[in-house]
């Protein structure tokens, strides 16, 4: 997208650590734990609000669509709570 100038070069940092927050929070169903990690990671809190509202979105997105938390899901996979009983 930077090659077809679509999106100006200085903003994708932005939009990579955004994405990330909203990957994590979406897949983990963890929106707040993904948007203080990744505040953490970056160091500041300039882009705190876009964090927020893009990963809400992801959540709900996913929750929407009937998504799993990704551990709840492979742990379902491995039939982890037959295990338990052996």
């Amino acid at each position: 997208m930077i090659k077809l100038q679509i999106i100006l070069p200085m903003y994708f940092p932005h939009i990579l650590v955004i994405s990330m927050a909203a990957y994590f929070g979406a897949i983990e169903k963890a929106p707040f734990t993904a948007i203080m990690l990744l505040t953490e990671m970056i160091g500041t809190v300039q882009q705190v609000l876009p964090m927020i509202i893009v990963t809400f979105v992801a959540y709900y997105i996913l929750d929407i669509l009937g998504g799993k938390p990704i551990y709840e899901a492979l742990r379902l996979q491995m039939n982890y709570h037959k295990n338990i009983d052996k």
